[in-house]
């Protein structure tokens, strides 16, 4: 259920990229605050014209009255320190959570490389505690995730499903999230004792790794379990929704005969309340949509493909490349004096710009001048410099293109040296005074 748009903004630079982001419905700002905003807006109208066409003089006045009132003091409530700081603390729960969904990647790759060997044997331990730890994330997941508690609504679902066998069931409870942990340390252990895993030091490794994964688990149930305080979440919904419900009395327009010039322009259509309802509003919604990510948001995390993307990933690892080693020969850069990386006829041209440190800088050979690298003014001094040397090799032997290949292409005379010497001193010069300029 996931939205993903990162390939539509992958280049930034590029026209109207994140404009075509704004067209897009599904998880969209426009699609949370519509429904609201449209009552706010025909409540707004509904008072607007009721003041213009239905009201009488007196009430008017008083209209005008509670209206001056609510424009006043609707300032006065710290609403932008209020979403900041709620919007803040809730995205870095989101993100936490996220980081503990648990992937048996790192756990089944351990077991599969200490319990190795291509038996029979060997690859029920191994598919064991894949098994094992896959029907962990499930029990968890399926007590705070609404799809995934639909996918598996009880205990029976889960055998029929594969993650769990007919003797295990009798054993296993809703929230026995030690037992599959328990069953899978124990598979290692009898691996260890029949001689699959070569030392005790391997054993370790991979309780640790099974460990660590059942902590990250462990702690989604926790999150679910204790929330963000509610009394916090009421505040900010309330402080939102009744900031905009004065707003549609303060922001109207009132008659300049009985306020004076403090309402002059008389705007039918509230543009910038509006566009203050979609930000503040959407504001909002970003975290009542984050504050719980196992639902059936659109941004909710997609549970199921991970329970799915586990299972599969899992199995493979062990069964495949158990035992296997590919065999050791010399690669393709072997006999090479330089590496040269492959680029496609695409990519060959693009200019990069490696990582050079920032304080390296070209210097001269008398090391008392030096400029930034890639800055317009050294390019410049760079192509001075070089034309000098070329003006002052009028011998043909001094050019790149040499016909005596015998002879080098620095042999010049002493009067020729003093000249260079005299012309370098002359473009640093030049360039020192440019690089202040710039």
């Amino acid at each position: 259920m996931t939205v993903s748009y990162t390939n539509e903004v992958s280049t930034a630079s590029h026209k109207f990229t994140f404009m075509k982001c704004l067209f897009r419905w599904r998880g969209s700002l426009w699609k949370a605050v519509w429904f609201e905003l449209l009552i706010w807006c025909a409540a707004f109208a509904i008072i607007s014209i009721s003041y213009r066409l239905v009201m009488t003089d007196a009430q008017r006045i008083q209209f005008e009255w509670i209206c001056l009132h609510a424009g006043r003091y609707a300032e006065i409530l710290p609403l932008s320190f209020l979403l900041g700081s709620y919007v803040t603390f809730v995205v870095s729960r989101w993100h936490k959570q996220f980081n503990s969904i648990g992937w048996v990647d790192r756990s089944i790759m351990l077991t599969s490389s200490y319990i190795g060997g291509a038996s029979e044997r060997s690859k029920v331990l191994r598919r064991g505690v894949a098994r094992q730890m896959c029907l962990l994330q499930v029990l968890i997941l399926r007590l705070i995730c609404v799809p995934v508690r639909k996918r598996f609504p009880t205990i029976e679902s889960l055998r029929d499903a594969g993650y769990l066998l007919p003797d295990e069931e009798p054993d296993l409870a809703e929230t026995k999230f030690w037992l599959p942990v328990k069953w899978a340390m124990q598979y290692v252990k009898t691996a260890r004792e029949e001689g699959l895993v070569a030392s005790d030091n391997a054993v370790q490794d991979i309780y640790q790794a099974l460990q660590a994964l059942r902590s990250q688990l462990i702690s989604l149930f926790l999150y679910d379990w204790s929330p963000v305080p509610l009394n916090y979440t009421q505040i900010v919904f309330i402080a939102v929704r009744l900031y905009f419900v004065v707003e549609l009395l303060g922001r109207q327009f009132l008659d300049p005969k009985h306020v004076g010039n403090r309402h002059t322009i008389d705007c039918f259509v509230p543009f910038l309340s509006i566009y203050q309802f979609i930000v503040y509003v959407g504001w909002a919604k970003v975290a009542e949509a984050l504050l719980n990510p196992f639902g059936e948001d659109d941004d909710d995390f997609d549970t199921n493909w991970i329970i799915d993307r586990n299972l599969k990933v899992a199995f493979d690892i062990a069964d495949h490349g158990a035992g296997y080693e590919p065999l050791l020969v010399k690669d393709a850069y072997w006999n090479e004096p330089e590496i040269v990386p492959f680029y496609s006829a695409e990519t060959a041209a693009d200019e990069q710009h490696g990582a050079v440190g920032s304080a390296v800088e070209q210097e001269d050979t008398d090391g008392d001048f030096f400029h930034r690298r890639g800055s317009i003014m050294s390019r410049v001094s760079s192509a001075m410099h070089s034309i000098s040397l070329w003006s002052l090799a009028d011998d043909p032997i001094s050019r790149r293109q040499s016909v005596d290949q015998n002879v080098s292409a620095t042999q010049f005379s002493r009067a020729k040296l003093t000249e260079l010497g005299e012309r370098v001193r002359a473009v640093r010069k030049f360039s020192e005074i440019a690089e202040v300029e710039e």
